[in-house]
């Protein structure tokens, strides 16, 4: 396998930057998903990786391999679509044979490929030399567009958000197969996805795009638990800002949803952490607990809490010191998405 290491990478559109300076690893034989808001870069960097699109400043190396200016063909590399790509009018065994036939494997061997990916992706292998793709589920075309993928046993395998069609069951399934799928062929893969639960599920390392650059680079619970960056803080999680004023300084706090708490007036509130007024100005009933819209300083933050309480309900917002994130405010204009 390899690990992929990416050097001042920067790709142009004409005078906009579509990635800048992007200066990562994507460690060998690992899942590392690539993160970010509609138009912040990742496609872009996967389908330059890819050797679809050729950079204008930088070097990719795969292991101590340059690879820059080598063609997408000669990458060793497979690459997974939202669409799935697959051909209507081929078969299902045709579709996933198609790049065996291309490296001239003999036919007695491609029919052991087929069958034993077919096998790993757990698809049936009965009439797939007959059956087309659309004869088959979304989630099954997945499989089949995985499989395609894996069965000319490439180096690096990429993704671009793979299981956005998908209904919601579907996608969480998945998740779970590719991700054993992926560790079981110990692949180098690099996933795109907008889905901030998808990556924190399935990856070993986590790269969260902003505008062409990248803000932060680490393992999930590193990303979650110690965001560098305030708009790293308000991509992973549901977030909201507080705009504090402590020692003339002009700071923001970014508070999760998860990790906060609403503690009703006459309640006792911990000394350590973030404590505000709040009032209840809202709530959602979600079956097991409330989420409660609340007035904290004129901001809105949503928490969740055990049903019961009542709207006007005044209280107090009160997050535990390990999950304060705390960012300075000039910091906020540059953040977008």
């Amino acid at each position: 396998m390899s690990n992929i290491y990416i050097k001042n990478l920067t790709k142009y559109y004409g005078k906009k930057v579509g990635i800048n300076d992007i200066n990562i690893t994507l460690p060998d034989g690992k899942l590392t998903a690539i993160v970010g808001p509609s138009g912040c870069g990742k496609t872009t960097l996967l389908r330059t990786i890819a050797g679809f699109y050729k950079p204008d400043i930088g070097q990719i190396y795969f292991d101590e391999r340059d690879v820059t200016n080598v063609s997408p063909q000669k990458r060793n590399v497979s690459m997974v679509f939202q669409q799935y790509a697959l051909w209507p009018h081929l078969s299902v065994f045709d579709n996933i044979a198609y790049g065996l036939k291309l490296q001239k494997i003999s036919m007695p061997e491609i029919e052991n490929r087929v069958v034993d990916i077919l096998t790993k992706v757990e698809l049936d292998t009965a009439d797939v030399k007959k059956r087309k793709p659309q004869e088959y589920s979304g989630g099954q075309q997945q499989r089949i567009a995985l499989a395609r993928s894996l069965v000319v046993q490439p180096k690096v395998l990429l993704m671009d958000e793979p299981l956005s069609n998908l209904d919601a069951k579907v996608r969480v399934r998945l998740r779970l197969e590719i991700k054993r799928i992926q560790e079981s062929f110990g692949i180098t893969t690099a996933y795109v996805t907008h889905d901030q639960e998808e990556a924190l599920s399935m990856a070993d390392h986590i790269v969260i795009m902003n505008n062409g650059i990248v803000e932060q680079t680490a393992a999930p619970h590193e990303i979650y638990e110690k965001p560098k960056t305030l708009f790293a803080a308000k991509f992973m999680g549901e977030s909201h800002l507080l705009s504090v004023r402590e020692n003339d300084k002009e700071l923001v706090y970014v508070i999760r949803s998860r990790e906060a708490q609403f503690l009703p007036n006459g309640q006792d509130v911990p000394t350590t952490g973030l404590n505000r007024p709040a009032t209840i100005v809202k709530q959602l009933y979600m079956g097991a607990y409330c989420r409660y819209m609340l007035d904290v300083d004129g901001v809105e933050i949503f928490v969740d809490a055990p049903v019961g309480y009542e709207d006007n309900l005044a209280g107090h917002l009160y997050v535990p010191q390990q999950f304060v994130h705390v960012f300075h405010k000039e910091e906020q204009s540059e953040c977008t998405g």
